[in-house]
This record gives structure tokens, sequence and C-alpha cells, in this order.
């Protein structure tokens, strides 16, 4: 697995105390009714865009369109917002950076506020499909 962190958050001061990424997706609490899932099905036409010009992997068939869902791990901080994003299987560095930059931009307020101040990792999926059909 491996992880692409968003380059617009490095200047973000990690906070002392702030947990590594976790290596096993099963054990990161999911955020629950995520805005991002059920936005992102809109952006599908900009990231296909982008998985035709570049050299990317990990979109499949379904029912004769393409499939592309992308793990996303998130380190929020105790008020919810986005510390690091990291797109975990997107497989296609310009994908990972539009997405990066759409959930910065349209849904850096979307995240859950935590029950402690210390920094936590969540994450959640967005999702895409497309077809190349004439």
């Amino acid at each position: 697995m491996t992880f692409l962190l968003t380059l617009m958050l490095a200047a973000t001061p990690m906070p002392s105390g702030a947990p590594d990424m976790p290596r096993d997706l099963a054990a990161v609490p999911v955020i629950p009714n995520w805005l991002g899932r059920k936005v992102s099905p809109r952006w599908s036409e900009d990231v296909a865009r982008l998985y035709r010009r570049g050299e990317c992997s990990g979109a499949v068939n379904h029912e004769g369109s393409r499939l592309l869902e992308i793990e996303m791990l998130f380190l929020l901080s105790g008020d919810g917002k986005p510390l690091r994003i990291a797109p975990v299987n997107a497989r296609c560095p310009e994908v990972e950076k539009f997405v990066s930059n759409r959930i910065l931009g349209s849904l850096r307020g979307s995240f859950p506020r935590g029950n402690s101040p210390d920094p936590r990792w969540m994450r959640s999926q967005v999702r895409f499909l497309w077809s190349d059909a004439p």
C-alpha cells in the first residue's frame, strides 16, 4: 500500500504527538455518512479526463463503464479540521492531487469533531464512474 500525502497540507505544522499513519485500514474508524462519499460521483468526468490522459491504473470495468474507488485516510484535528489527506489506492498522482484539492476546497468543513483535542485518523472512500463509450 502506498500513500501520497497532500503537499498543500505539508506547510501545516503537525501537532506534537500526532499518530503515525495507520497501515491497517480495518483498524481505522469510518467517517459515518461523510459528505465526500456522496459528492464525489459528481467529479467523475474530471477524474475520467485525468485518467485518460495519464498513466493511471486501478479503475475496473463495471456494467460497461469504468469504476474507480479510492480509499481515503484523513488525519483530523479535535475540531474536525483536516491536517493530512492520504489517498490510499489511487495509483495516479494527478487523480490524488485533484481529489485532495476538491476535498480541501469544498469539503474542508465536512469532517466530524472528535471527543478529544488530540488528532486522530479516520477514513472514507470516494467513487467515480464514467463511460468511454462513443
